[in-house]
């Protein structure tokens, strides 16, 4: 289902419930069991809110940074192995043919296939790992001679272990998670934020079932929100490969690929 539609559903069915969780609660239950004192009703609520919406942030926090991280090393590694390459340029023979062979075909598999594994299995490939190691191992045994060899290899040795550190980083990140108690946590807080409401002893009218609904539609929206976040390459707001084919397509069209 397209997120866009599964957040209208899960919106609209959070604000029925919360509606109709009202309505039922205002109809059945005695109105002596429902009338708190007012003030000190909001100061409790007003502390519930506080302490929920903290939670929200430290939620918020979890889920972000991971992701932010992938997205920001994902550029790093793209961008290192873009200037590898360039750098390369001023190897001779063998050397330059073969490392600009490798960043090529590690950059296809890394944006390609690599990145549906990710998606799907939360982990890297073999493949990935393979192309990557052997991309360092063939850079290290380069042994140059001309001054202006020397000064590029040291160059793509710099610019090649940065595109391996960041790839590591992003690869760990890949089945990053909400710590698995805040989102019992974050449910639980959900029902008593809008079921505390109740016991305000509210009258069962038309604006005052909106107010609930769009209440419990706003919590829904928040927690939905922060389920397509958790996992970095997955869900509605997955990072994509973009920089990565972008790399690739740059040296595509610089070589004639």
């Amino acid at each position: 289902m397209n997120v866009l539609l599964a957040g209208i559903a899960v919106v609209l069915a959070a604000a029925l419930a919360s509606m109709v969780g009202f309505a039922m609660v205002s109809r059945y239950v005695p109105r002596r069991w429902r009338v708190a004192d007012g003030d000190a009703a909001g100061t409790v609520y007003s502390t519930i809110g506080m302490v929920y919406a903290i939670l929200i942030a430290i939620a918020a926090i979890a889920v972000w940074e991971p992701r932010a991280d992938v997205a920001s090393n994902t550029e790093a590694e793209a961008s290192s192995l873009v200037e590898a390459y360039w750098s390369a340029n001023r190897l001779s023979g063998a050397d330059k043919d073969d490392v600009q062979r490798l960043i090529v075909t590690y950059l296809q598999v890394a944006g390609g296939s690599e990145w549906e594994h990710l998606r799907t299995a939360h982990s890297g490939t073999m493949t990935g790992e393979d192309l990557s190691t052997e991309l360092r191992e063939r850079v290290d045994a380069i042994r140059p001679e001309a001054d202006a060899e020397q000064a590029a290899h040291q160059m793509l040795v710099g610019q090649v272990s940065t595109a391996a550190t960041a790839r590591r980083a992003r690869i760990g990140d890949a089945d990053s998670r909400m710590p698995a108690p805040l989102w019992p946590i974050l449910l639980g807080g959900a029902m008593v934020s809008v079921g505390f409401l109740y016991l305000f002893g509210l009258r069962r009218t038309v604006p005052n079932g909106l107010m609930f609904a769009a209440l419990g539609g706003m919590v829904a929206l928040m927690l939905f929100v922060l389920y397509q976040v958790e996992l970095p390459y997955s869900r509605g707001f997955a990072v994509d490969p973009g920089s990565l084919r972008a790399a690739l397509e740059t040296l595509r069209g610089t070589e004639g690929l």
